[in-house]
């Protein structure tokens, strides 16, 4: 979990970041991975494709919503 923790803390970092300003080709790219770290943790084997994708997009919306005050700390400590 701890190794979630810190994907998703990078992940938080990113978005904190892209609201303040314009990211260049490098961030946006690291970004981009740090996002796909944190979808494979809620990725359903046995969905394929598009399907997959989703899911794990709506698996991870649903553990942020069940772990609200965690999402919140790692935000604000993201966006410092």
């Amino acid at each position: 979990m701890t190794e979630f923790l810190s994907v998703l803390l990078l992940y938080y970092g990113c978005n904190a970041a892209a609201e303040t300003r314009a990211l260049n080709h490098a961030e946006v790219m690291e970004c981009m991975a740090h996002y796909q770290q944190v979808k494979e943790y809620f990725t359903e084997p046995e969905a394929n494709g598009a399907e997959r994708s989703q899911r794990a997009y709506q698996n991870f919306k649903a553990w942020e919503h069940r772990n609200a005050e965690t999402v919140a700390d790692l935000r604000r400590t993201a966006s410092r």
